[in-house]
C-alpha cells in the first residue's frame, strides 16, 4: 500500500466519531456484545496506527465474520425484521474496522454511517431525534471531507465545508418532499413483535388500568372535521373482553384478525347507513406495537390498512409500531335501524363464566333474574347497587382468589376495571349477554390547535350489554360511582391520589404543565406537517403553488430552485474569486510568478508550483535554489495555514527581488 493511500490520524478520528455518532442511539437496542465488539475493534485499529499491532490476517477476519453471523443468529429469532437489520449494520461496521486501511475502506464505513444515520428515524419521527439526525449527517459528511487530504481533516475545515454542502442541497430537499411521489416509508419493513407494547394490554385484571393512571404520556391526538363530541361521548374504544377465566379478561379465541377473527377491510364493500356520519374526525395514534386502533362506537375508516370488526373496533393490518394517522366517521348506534340478532357463538361467548368461584355473586345476579327484571332492570338495581356505597379509588386493596365477590361485598373500593369486570360478571349471571371494552375515556382540548390530547392516565374500561331491542349498547358502571370521572377526566375525579407516586409532579406545577401542553403542541404540528404528510396533503400544496398540476408545472417548480442554486453557486464563486482579496501568501506566489515571466520563464496553465520549480532549475540552474525554497515556503503558508511559513515568503521575496534574474 502507497503511503499516500494510508489513512492519517485525523482521518481515523473523523471515521470512528461518525459511527459513534450514528450508533448512539441504537446502543440501547443492540446486543452488548455488537457494544462490545465495536469498541474492540476501534481500540484494535488505533494500537494498529501506532504501529503496537498488525492489521489481522485472512484467517482472524473469516472466523470474525463467522462468530458475528452466529451471535445474530442467536440474539434475533427473525432475520427480516428491523432491529436484526440494524445489528447487521452495526456489525458491518466493527467487521471493517478490522480492514479499515485506505480511503476506499474509509468511504465504504461512510457510506454504511448514512444507512445507520437513517434508521434512526425507523423508531421514532420526534423532532429531538430529527436534530439528532441532521447532526449525524453534518459529522458523516464532514467525515467524509476530512478524507480529500490532510489539509481537509481540521475540524474548522471540515465541519464548515459539510454545512456549506448541507445547505446547497436544502433547497432540493424542500422541492423533493413537496413534488416527489409519496413512497411508503423505510419503518414499513416489520420490526420486532417480540418488543413490549405500551399502553393497553390485549388483557385486563385489576389492578392493570390503576397502573396506566400514573403515565402522562400522550396516547391519541384527534382533531376533529366538524362538531366535537361532549365529555360523556368521548369513548374510544379499542379491545372487546369476552373471556373471563375467574380473574383476567381476555379477548378469547377467534376474536384477533390474526386468528381468523372477521374483519371487514376498506375493500370489502361493507354497507353503511344512509344517513350521514354524526362525527368526522383524523387520529394521531402513539405506537403501541399492537394492530388495534381507537375510535368512538360504530366506525368506519378510509385509510388503507385499516378495517372494522364485527364488534366495532378498528385494526390496522400490521401492528401499529411508530405513529400512525387514520381517518374515521362514526355513527350513532341508534342510526341503525335493523338489529342483528346474536347467534349462538355469540351469545354463548358473552354469557361465559368459569365453572366455579364467586358463588356469592351468583346468587345475587340471579336473584334479579328470577323476580322477573329484564335487562335494562337488573343493570339498574346493580348500578343502583355501585352508587350507594362504593369508593372509586387508584389505590385499591388487593383481591383473592373470589375477586369480584370480594370486591362487590367486601373491599368495595376500586378502579373502572373492578366496577366494568364485576358489572359483566353479574349482568352475565344473569343471563344478560355483556362483555367489558378497554379503550380510553375523556381527554384535554387543546384550542390553540383544535385537537383532543389523550394521555396514558385517560385509559379506561367500560361495560357493554346486548338487548334484543337495541343491541349493544354502553353502559358505564364507574359513572354509576364517579361521574366527575367521565366528565371532568381523571385528574380532576381522583385529585389526592393523582400520579402520587410521580418523581417530579408536573401536573401540579402550572408553568411546567402549560410547558410541557406547548410542547405537545409543536410535536403535533411536526407530524401534521412533516411526519403525516401524505399524497392528499401533497396534492392540497401542489394545487396551491401551481394552480393546476400538470407534467410542465411540475417541471417547473422543479428546476426552477435547481437553477437557482446553480445561480448562487456561480455568484459565490465569482465572489470568492474576484470580490474577495486571494491570501497574502497567494499574492506573494504570484508576484515571484511575475517576476519569472518578465526574466522569459512563464508559469503555463494549470501547473503545480512544484513542477514549475523544477523547470525554472532545469532552464535557469542559478535560480533553482531559491525557486524551490520560495515553492516550499508559499506551500507551508497557503496549504500549513503556518504564519512563519507566510513571514518566510515575503522574506524570500525579498531577497529575491535583489538577485540577478537576467
Amino acid at each position: 500500500m502507497e503511503s499516500s493511500e494510508r489513512l492519517p490520524r485525523e482521518s481515523l478520528l473523523w471515521i470512528f466519531a461518525a459511527q459513534f455518532a450514528a450508533l448512539l442511539p441504537q446502543f440501547a437496542i443492540l446486543p452488548l456484545w455488537i457494544v462490545g465488539a465495536w469498541g474492540f475493534a476501534v481500540y484494535w485499529r488505533l494500537e494498529v496506527f501506532r504501529g503496537r499491532r498488525d492489521l489481522p490476517g485472512r484467517q482472524v477476519k473469516l472466523l470474525a465474520v463467522l462468530l458475528s453471523v452466529a451471535g445474530l443468529a442467536l440474539s434475533y429469532r427473525q432475520w427480516f425484521a428491523l432491529e436484526p437489520m440494524v445489528a447487521l449494520l452495526a456489525v458491518s461496521f466493527t467487521l471493517k474496522n478490522l480492514e479499515l486501511a485506505n480511503r476506499r475502506d474509509a468511504f465504504l464505513s461512510l457510506l454504511l454511517s448514512y444507512f445507520v444515520a437513517a434508521t434512526l428515524f425507523v423508531f421514532e419521527q420526534t423532532i429531538p431525534y430529527a436534530v439528532y439526525g441532521v447532526a449525524c449527517v453534518l459529522i458523516i459528511t464532514a467525515a467524509l471531507a476530512a478524507q480529500m487530504g490532510s489539509h481537509s481533516a481540521g475540524p474548522r475545515r471540515a465541519l464548515g465545508l459539510s454545512v456549506r454542502l448541507l445547505a446547497q442541497a436544502v433547497p432540493l430537499m424542500v422541492v423533493l418532499f413537496i413534488a416527489a411521489p409519496r413512497l411508503g416509508p423505510l419503518w414499513a419493513v416489520p420490526q420486532n413483535s417480540d418488543g413490549a407494547s405500551t399502553g393497553i394490554s390485549d388483557s385486563m385484571s385489576p389492578g392493570d388500568f390503576s397502573e396506566l393512571s400514573q403515565s402522562d404520556d400522550p396516547a391519541l391526538r384527534i382533531a376533529f372535521d366538524g362538531p366535537v363530541p361532549p365529555p360523556e361521548q368521548r369513548y374510544w374504544r379499542g379491545l372487546v373482553y369476552s373471556d373471563f377465566d375467574g380473574r383476567r379478561w381476555s379477548q378469547g379465541t377467534g376474536v384477533d384478525h390474526r386468528e381468523g377473527g372477521r374483519v371487514y377491510w376498506r375493500a370489502s364493500g361493507r354497507a353503511l347507513p344512509e344517513v350521514g356520519p354524526r362525527y368526522r374526525y383524523r387520529v394521531i395514534q402513539e405506537a403501541t406495537n399492537s394492530p388495534w386502533l381507537f375510535a368512538m362506537a360504530r366506525p368506519d375508516s378510509t385509510t388503507d390498512g385499516v378495517g372494522e370488526t364485527a364488534d366495532d373496533r378498528l385494526l390496522k393490518r400490521k401492528p401499529v409500531y411508530s405513529r400512525f394517522a387514520y381517518e374515521v366517521r362514526s355513527w350513532p348506534r341508534e342510526t341503525f335501524s335493523d338489529v342483528a340478532p346474536l347467534t349462538d357463538f355469540e351469545r354463548r361467548r358473552n354469557l361465559q363464566l368459569p365453572p366455579g368461584g364467586n358463588e356469592r355473586t351468583r346468587r345475587w345476579a340471579a336473584s334479579f333474574r328470577d323476580s322477573g327484571l329484564d335487562a335494562e332492570g337488573i343493570s339498574r338495581r346493580i348500578l343502583q347497587f355501585y352508587n350507594r356505597s362504593f369508593v372509586y379509588t387508584l389505590k385499591p386493596p388487593a383481591l383473592g382468589g373470589d375477586t369480584v365477590d370480594e370486591f362487590l361485598f367486601g373491599t368495595q373500593q376500586g378502579f373502572c376495571e373492578h366496577f366494568a369486570g364485576s358489572y359483566v360478571f353479574a349482568m352475565r349471571a344473569a343471563g344478560v349477554p355483556a362483555r367489558v371494552v378497554a379503550g380510553y375515556q375523556g381527554g384535554e382540548w387543546v384550542a390553540q390547535e383544535e385537537y383532543l390530547l389523550v394521555r396514558q392516565y385517560d385509559a379506561h374500561a367500560w361495560a357493554e350489554i346486548w338487548t334484543r331491542e337495541r343491541g349493544w349498547q354502553r353502559v358505564d358502571p364507574t359513572a354509576a360511582v364517579s361521574p366527575e370521572r367521565i366528565r371532568e377526566g381523571l385528574q380532576r375525579a381522583a385529585a389526592d391520589e393523582f400520579m402520587q407516586d410521580s418523581l417530579l409532579p408536573l401536573h401540579r406545577i402550572s408553568f411546567l404543565k402549560q410547558l410541557r401542553l406547548e410542547w405537545d403542541m409543536i410535536n403535533y404540528r411536526w407530524y401534521r406537517a412533516v411526519i403525516g404528510f401524505d399524497s392528499e396533503q401533497q396534492e392540497d400544496v401542489l394545487q396551491q403553488l401551481l394552480g393546476e398540476i400538470s407534467p410542465l408545472r411540475l417541471a417547473i417548480l422543479l428546476l426552477l430552485p435547481l437553477a437557482a442554486v446553480l445561480l448562487g453557486v456561480l455568484v459565490w464563486l465569482w465572489w470568492s474569486g474576484r470580490g474577495r482579496r486571494a491570501p497574502l501568501s497567494s499574492r506573494l506566489y504570484r508576484r515571484f510568478c511575475r517576476r519569472l515571466a518578465r526574466a522569459g520563464l512563464e508559469r503555463r496553465p494549470g501547473e503545480t508550483p512544484r513542477d514549475f520549480a523544477r523547470r525554472v532549475r532545469e532552464q535557469r540552474p542559478q535560480l533553482g535554489p531559491m525557486a524551490a525554497r520560495i515553492t516550499a515556503a508559499f506551500e507551508k503558508a497557503a496549504y500549513g495555514d503556518d504564519p512563519a511559513a507566510e513571514k518566510q515568503l515575503r522574506r524570500l521575496l525579498n531577497r529575491f527581488q535583489l538577485s540577478k534574474i537576467k
